[in-house]
């Protein structure tokens, strides 16, 4: 003869045997394979969300180089072409000493004829003069190679830059472009989020505390597992059974409705 305590025991153990049906049904597999299928769903959200962001941020990058590549490829332009036109001021210039140096020599020639006196003073003056002609026409010939090698440099310099300046442009098309594939696989997520969800019935949030509630419900079992090894089964439903009435009638309710 049963007591009318045995009824709510006998329900709390009946709980705990469908708690234990229930951990190795196809239902639980079910949802904790949505579970899983949600958590991928939002790392691969994650990583597509920041792939964009970097894509974005790189993007920023390059267009910030690429203006002080310009800025640099336009000063080293600048650069070679002024070095350019002074290594033909000093061929100029050159040219002029050359011819200096020319006119000494004729006016030491014209000297000579004068013989001793002014002749000798000419001499010398012209002597000296094209003697500084040479030096300097000499000078300017070393700075104007020296010149046109430096322009050389910038010129190579400023093909460098430009070349810099054009792999910065595709990179730039190659951070926008995926920047746009970023986008469309995030777009093409959400769909999929959407789409999972009118076929699960279930969202992130619902599958995770659907998932922590069995990994509890586990727990729970092999808890009560331990305790009724060591008391008496009654007594563990005694002091269980207002705590897990709740769940109890939710489970029950369910098995209604699945009827």
């Amino acid at each position: 003869m049963t007591g009318p305590g045995d009824k709510p025991k006998r329900r709390v153990f009946r709980l705990f045997r469908r708690s234990t049906d229930r951990a190795t049904s196809s239902s639980e597999a079910g949802v904790v394979e949505e579970s899983a299928l949600w958590k991928t769903h939002q790392r691969a959200s994650q990583a597509v969300r920041e792939t964009g962001e970097g894509a974005q941020r790189l993007a920023a990058h390059v267009a910030k180089q690429r203006s002080v590549v310009d800025a640099l490829a336009e000063r080293a332009r600048g650069a070679s072409a002024r070095t350019t036109d002074l290594a033909q001021s000093f061929r100029r210039l050159q040219e002029g000493f050359s011819r200096l140096e020319l006119v000494a020599l004729n006016a030491g020639l014209e000297g000579a004829r004068f013989g001793e006196g002014p002749g000798q003073a000419l001499g010398l003056v012209a002597e000296e003069v094209r003697s500084q002609s040479t030096r300097g026409s000499q000078a300017c010939r070393e700075l104007a190679t020296s010149l046109g090698e430096i322009g050389g440099e910038l010129g190579h310099v400023h093909t460098s830059l430009e070349r810099v300046r054009e792999g910065s442009a595709e990179a730039g098309q190659e951070a926008s472009r995926l920047g746009s594939a970023a986008a469309d696989a995030e777009r093409a997520l959400v769909e999929m989020g959407e789409r999972l969800k009118n076929n699960t019935g279930t969202d992130p949030e619902t599958a995770r505390a659907v998932t922590e509630a069995i990994e509890h419900a586990r727990a729970l079992v092999a808890a009560l597992a331990v305790v009724t090894a060591k008391a008496p089964r009654t007594v563990v439903a005694s002091a269980l059974a207002p705590v897990l009435e709740p769940v109890l009638r939710l489970l029950e309710g369910d098995d209604e409705n699945r009827r």
